[in-house]
């Protein structure tokens, strides 16, 4: 009894602090490049880089992007990558996002469109919003949705 006492007291006390997160907007995300770094026989490397936005006055640390590359209709690349990044008072910084794909596709000339499907974990503000997202509780994630075209061949 004296548990359930507790929990309930516990989320009493946390729902005027989480729902005051409420106003903390999630980062935004745009497409600014993307070019070949390496190249085998097997297999091509392209790193596409991504410029995030912090809309709020209080930092915002960027902690993982999981994400998925398309070219064209293919799905080409799926993974996960720590952006490293921590955005400032509305401010933008850039992290990038690398995909490894078959040298076949990149053996095409020509430009080629590409997307970036996913989303990007980020960390609220606060001592409470820490702890929640400790625990797992609480993990905010923003949608990554990014096309552009790639110049294959070049």
């Amino acid at each position: 009894m004296r548990r359930a006492a507790a929990m309930s007291l516990a989320t009493l006390l946390t729902l005027p602090v989480v729902a005051g997160c409420s106003a903390y907007r999630p980062p935004t995300f745009e497409a600014v490049g993307v070019r070949e770094v390496e190249r085998t026989d097997d297999l091509a490397v392209l790193v596409f880089t991504v410029r995030a936005t912090n809309p709020n006055r209080e930092p915002m640390p960027l902690n993982r992007a999981s994400y998925t590359v398309r070219l064209g209709d293919e799905t080409v690349f799926s993974g996960v990558r720590s952006p490293e990044s921590t955005l400032n008072t509305f401010d933008s910084n850039t992290f990038e996002l690398p995909a490894v794909i078959p040298a076949a596709l990149s053996d095409r000339r020509g430009e080629m469109p590409y997307s970036i499907s996913g989303h990007v974990v980020y960390r609220r503000p606060g001592a409470l919003a820490d702890v929640l997202f400790d625990a797992n509780i609480t993990v905010p994630e923003a949608r990554l949705n990014l096309s552009g075209t790639v110049n294959l061949g070049d």
